[in-house]
């Protein structure tokens, strides 16, 4: 039997796309984990995004039934400590901001025995991964398709912690799975994906990190109007609004000698 590929799936733009191919165009057989971050206002969202997308996939191909298996879940606060990948996450923190989920989803990649789990992670935007990550991977064919995976020996040691994850659209943007979605017949599955970190009222907010690079990746339309109007009002009329206002503050009095 085929080996299963092992997928972080979280319902989002990048990762549903990947399982989508997989399942559809590639017909492979995918395992998915999904973690439990409870500090994240989303995670009931997501898992009702997923449990829907799965819906809509069995009734596009029943071929889907055989090849998906059934969703891996965990808590994030039941993952066990890894002194070892903990202290090279703080190393890594020194070079540029990164996402805290990264150290927690090595260490369950190490708890499981895992060396291979797929990260769907833009490298094509500026940020850690672009600057650090991506000079460092090799391609790698595993019969079936090419991947990337980091080389044995990064220019940085402290970068061996991503040794555990495969990223296998690291070089697509948003826009660029958009297109091939429509090329695979299955751009309206993709559009019941859920991306926001602090929705309001269930509605994408507008405001979080997954909204700011949904809009700015060329995907307004996901986002509500309201959301849009509260992202302008919040990045671009407060900002300079407080600035001005600061800056006519009067000067506190020097105090008598």
């Amino acid at each position: 039997m085929e080996k299963a590929v092992n997928l972080l799936w979280t319902s989002g733009w990048d990762s549903t796309y990947r399982l989508l191919e997989l399942l559809l165009v590639h017909e492979r057989p995918v395992q998915p984990y999904y973690l439990f971050d409870r500090s994240r206002q989303s995670y009931e969202l997501e898992v009702k995004a997923m449990e829907h997308i799965k819906s809509l996939l069995l009734k596009k191909s029943p071929k889907v039934a055989q090849l998906m298996r059934p969703i891996i879940y965990k808590e994030v606060s039941e993952i066990k400590p890894n002194a070892r990948i903990s202290a090279q996450f703080q190393e890594v923190l020194k070079l540029k901001r990164n996402g805290t989920q990264y150290e927690w989803l090595a260490r369950y990649a190490d708890e499981i025995g895992v060396d291979d789990l797929e990260l769907c992670v833009d490298m094509v935007t500026p940020g850690f991964f672009c600057t650090y990550i991506k000079p460092n991977l090799v391609q790698e064919f595993d019969g079936k398709g090419y991947n990337y995976r980091l080389k044995d020996n990064p220019e940085n040691p402290v970068l061996t912690m991503y040794r555990y994850f495969r990223f296998p659209v690291q070089q697509y943007t948003k826009m660029d799975l958009q297109r091939m979605s429509v090329k695979h017949g299955f751009i309206d599955i993709m559009e019941h994906t859920w991306f926001c970190h602090t929705p309001i009222h269930g509605q994408p907010c507008g405001l979080c990190v997954p909204c700011k690079v949904t809009m700015e990746h060329g995907m307004r339309r996901r986002i509500p109007f309201s959301s849009q109007v509260r992202n302008f009002v919040h990045y671009q009329v407060k900002p300079p609004l407080r600035k001005l206002l600061g800056r006519n503050q009067p000067k506190a009095a020097t105090p008598a000698a």
